[in-house]
C-alpha cells in the first residue's frame, strides 16, 4: 500500500473526464481526497470505492491530517462505509463509534450512552464546476469539506482490513463435581440474584458460556512500515480515541528488541531500587523519578528479573546484564537474613528514611542492615521467586565473583530452615535440589532424590500442582507461579544430573501448557518450548493426541504477547469499563469463585467477570505489573497518573525467547 497522503496517482482521469458517476466503471477506483475539519484542520488522503454484489460500493476513507499531530506523530483516521451513486452525486454513510475502550481520561470523559450509540455521518459528493465536492457535519458539531480528483486503480486487498476477531475459549467440558462446587458458591453469594448479573441470564453468550478470546492484529503491518503515524480506526478523532489508539501503536510500532531494551533500560532507571528490588515507579509531570514505591510481591518479580538479565547474559553476554544480575542478586540474599528468625524472611526491602515512621507490616534492620527497612510475610509465592533468582543468577556469576557465589551457597541452605518449606512442601525438592547443586553436598543430593521417590506420581509428572480451566475461570495468578516452579524444578533436575526427574517434570509442564491452551496464555506456550517441547517432551495429553501441528500454531501466535505490550506503559490517570459495551456479556461463572469461602466474604462486584478477554492494549497494558499473572477475562481498570509500572512481564518473556532460540520473534 503506498503511503497515504501522496501525489503519485497511476490514473491522472479528473472529474472533468466523467460524463456520469453512474457508470460504475468511472467511478470505482481510488481517488486522491482533500478536506478540512473544523477541530484539526486540513489534510490530504485517498476514498476507495469498490463495487459491492449488492450494487453499491464498499468505501474506505483514509486521511491523515497536515498540520496536526499527536504526542509528535502523525494524525490518521480511517473511516468505513457504504456509497450509492445517483446520478452526478456519490452518497456515503460512515457509522463511526462514539466511544472504545476509556471511560474517562482525566478530565476528558465519555459518557455512558456513547458506548451503546453509533455517530451517523453522511456524506453527499456532487459534481461541480469546480470538482467533485462535499460538506457534512457529524454530530458532535465538526465540520468537514473534501473534494476528490485523480483516481488510480483498486488494488489487490482494500485500504484498511478490520482483522480484529473472536477465538473461541470454551476449553472442554466442565467436570459435574466442579459444576457442583461452582453452584454451591453461586448460591452462597447469591450471585444469580444480584441484579447485574441476572440482566446478562438471557443472553445466549450467557447461556452457553461463549468464552471468548479476541485477537486484534489490525494495523500491525502498517505501524511497523509507519512508526511515525497513529491511526484511529471508525471513530471520532479527539483527545480520548487518539490515547487508545497512542497505546496500540507504542504496541505494534516497535521491534520486540527496542521494547526491550527500553524497559531494559527504564528497569534500572526506574524500578530497581538501592537494595536491588523490583519496585514501582512514582514519576513526577517531567517523567522524572520521584519515588521508589515498594511492590509486596517483589520477591518473586525481582527473581524473575534476574532470571531476565541472566537470559540476556547468555545470550549477548552484556557485561550491563550480569551486572544488574548482581545487584538485584544482593537483594534477594537479602531477604534471608534481614528477619533475624532462621524460619522467616521479607518479601522486599526499601531504604529506611532516618525519623520516618515504619508502614504497617515494615520493620527496620539492626546492625548492618539499620539503613535497609523490610517487609514481612515471606510465603509460597515469594520464596519461588528466591530460588528461581538464586538458580538463574548461579548459571551466569563467573568463579572470579567468590565472595558472592559463597554467600549464594550459604543462603541456599539457609532456604532449607525456613518455615514455609514444612508450611507447603511442594516447595521442598527444588530448595533441596537448589542447595545440593550448589553446594555439591551428597547428602543434600541423597535428600533431593529420594524426596521425589516418597511424592505421589501420576502417569506424566509429580502431582503437587492445582491446574484447572473451567470455562473462563482459572487461578490465573497461580498459572505464572507453577510456571516459575516448573522451571525451577526441570532446570535443578537437569544441573543434578537426574534426568528421570527432569523429564517427568517437563511432562508435567506440557501436560499443563494443555490445561491452558484454550485461552492462549502465551507465556506458557513459551516456557513449555523451551523447557519442555523443543526437548522431545510432549506430555501425555498431548501425545495422545499426536498434535505436533497444534503446539506449533500455538507457538507462533505467541509472539502476540511480546507485540501486544506497548513501549512505553501508559501512564495516565484514567478509567476503563468495557462493560459498558453492548457487546460484553457478564460470565455466568464467578471469578475466583472459592474466594467466596473467605470470612468476611468479598462483596458482590469482587465476582464479576466477562466471557471476553480482551488484547493487552485494551485493558492490562494500563494497570498491570505482571501481565502473566493477571485475570484473562478482567473488564476493567482505574489507575492514577504518576504511577509507573515495571516491565519485568516484557523483559522476561523476551530474553526467554532469545534464549530459547526462537530468533525469529519480531
Amino acid at each position: 500500500m503506498m503511503l497515504l497522503g501522496s501525489c503519485s496517482h497511476s490514473e491522472k482521469r479528473g472529474w472533468r473526464g466523467i460524463a456520469s458517476l453512474q457508470n460504475s466503471d468511472q467511478t470505482e477506483g481510488i481517488w486522491f481526497l482533500q478536506g478540512s475539519s473544523t477541530t484539526l484542520g486540513p489534510y490530504n488522503g485517498e476514498l476507495e470505492l469498490r463495487k459491492s454484489s449488492d450494487g453499491t460500493f464498499d468505501v474506505v476513507r483514509v486521511v491523515t491530517y497536515i498540520n496536526n499531530f499527536f504526542e509528535g506523530l502523525k494524525i490518521q483516521e480511517v473511516w468505513t462505509g457504504k456509497a450509492v451513486v445517483h446520478g452526478d452525486a456519490i452518497t456515503i454513510s460512515y457509522d463511526i463509534k462514539n466511544a472504545g475502550i476509556i471511560q474517562r481520561l482525566g478530565s476528558h470523559k465519555r459518557d455512558v450512552t456513547d458506548f451503546n450509540e453509533t455517530l451517523p455521518v453522511l456524506a453527499r459528493f456532487t459534481l461541480t464546476e469546480s470538482g467533485i465536492k462535499t460538506q457534512f457535519n457529524d454530530s458532535k458539531s465538526v465540520a468537514y469539506s473534501e473534494w476528490l480528483s485523480t483516481k488510480r486503480p483498486l488494488e489487490e486487498k482494500p485500504l484498511w482490513i478490520n482483522e480484529r476477531k473472536s477465538l473461541n475459549a470454551q476449553g472442554p467440558a466442565v467436570p459435574l463435581a466442579a459444576r457442583a462446587i461452582i453452584k454451591a458458591f453461586k448460591i452462597d453469594i447469591g450471585f444469580e440474584k444480584d441484579p447485574k448479573v441476572a440482566a446478562y441470564k438471557n443472553r445466549p453468550e450467557y447461556k452457553n458460556e461463549k468464552v471468548e478470546v479476541i485477537f486484534d492484529p489490525t494495523d500491525f503491518d502498517f505501524y511497523r512500515k509507519n512508526p511515525d503515524f497513529i491511526r484511529v480506526t471508525n471513530k471520532i478523532t479527539d483527545t480520548i480515541s487518539l490515547t487508545e489508539a497512542s497505546v496500540k501503536r507504542n504496541a505494534y510500532a516497535p521491534r520486540l528488541q527496542q521494547k526491550a531494551a527500553g524497559f531494559d533500560k527504564n528497569a534500572q532507571d526506574f524500578h530497581i531500587n538501592e537494595q536491588g528490588m523490583v519496585t514501582f515507579a512514582g514519576v513526577d509531570a517531567q517523567g522524572n523519578l520521584a519515588s521508589y514505591i515498594p511492590d509486596g510481591d517483589s520477591a518473586l518479580w525481582t527473581g524473575m528479573y534476574i532470571a531476565s538479565q541472566a537470559m540476556r547474559y547468555k545470550v549477548t553476554q552484556d557485561e550491563v546484564a550480569l551486572n544488574n544480575v548482581r545487584k538485584s542478586l544482593r537483594g534477594l540474599l537479602t531477604l534471608i537474613d534481614i528477619t533475624e528468625n532462621p524460619q522467616e524472611f521479607a518479601r522486599t526491602l526499601a531504604t529506611y528514611e532516618g525519623n520516618q515512621p515504619l508502614p504497617e507490616r515494615w520493620h527496620r534492620g539492626k546492625g548492618k542492615y539499620e539503613n535497609i527497612m523490610w517487609h514481612e510475610g515471606g510465603n509460597n509465592d515469594m520464596v519461588k521467586g528466591i530460588v528461581h533468582g538464586y538458580l538463574w543468577a548461579s548459571l551466569v556469576l563467573p568463579e572470579s565473583d567468590v565472595e558472592l557465589r559463597n554467600e549464594l551457597k550459604d543462603k541456599a541452605k539457609k532456604i532449607l530452615s525456613l518455615k514455609i518449606l514444612t508450611d507447603k512442601p511442594q516447595n521442598q525438592p527444588a530448595a533441596l535440589g537448589l542447595a545440593a547443586y550448589l553446594t555439591n553436598d551428597p547428602q543434600l543430593k541423597k535428600r533431593y532424590k529420594d524426596i521425589y521417590d516418597t511424592v505421589r506420581v501420576k502417569v506424566s509428572g509429580y502431582n503437587f500442582d492445582t491446574s484447572f480451566y473451567w470455562r473462563g475461570s482459572a487461578d490465573w495468578s497461580g498459572i505464572n507461579l507453577g510456571m516459575v516452579g516448573d522451571i525451577n524444578g526441570i532446570m535443578i533436575a537437569d544441573l543434578n544430573g537426574e534426568a528421570k526427574i527432569r523429564d517427568q517434570l517437563r511432562e508435567r509442564l506440557m501436560d499443563s501448557w494443555v490445561t491452558y491452551e484454550p485461552v492462549h496464555r502465551h507465556m506458557l506456550t513459551l516456557a513449555a518450548y523451551g523447557f519442555a517441547y523443543r526437548h522431545s517432551i510432549q506430555g501425555s495429553k498431548l501425545r495422545a493426541e499426536s498434535s505436533h501441528a497444534r503446539f506449533m500454531e500455538a507457538l507462533n501466535n505467541s509472539v502476540w504477547a511480546l507485540r501486544e505490550i506497548p513501549y512505553p506503559r501508559p501512564n495516565l490517570d484514567v478509567e476503563i469499563d468495557h462493560s459498558l459495551k453492548p457487546d460484553w456479556v457478564m460470565s455466568p461463572t464467578p471469578r475466583l469463585f472459592w474466594k467466596a469461602a473467605k470470612k468476611p466474604e468479598p462483596q458482590i462486584d469482587y465476582f464479576y467477570q466477562g466471557l471476553q478477554s480482551y488484547p493487552i492494549f485494551e485493558l492490562h497494558a494500563f494497570s498491570s505489573n505482571m501481565i502473566w499473572r493477571d485475570q484473562a477475562f478482567a473488564y476493567k481498570v482505574k489507575t492514577t497518573k504518576g504511577l509507573q509500572n515495571p516491565g519485568v512481564d516484557y523483559l522476561y518473556a523476551y530474553w526467554l525467547s532469545r534464549y530459547v532460540d526462537l530468533n525469529t520473534f519480531e
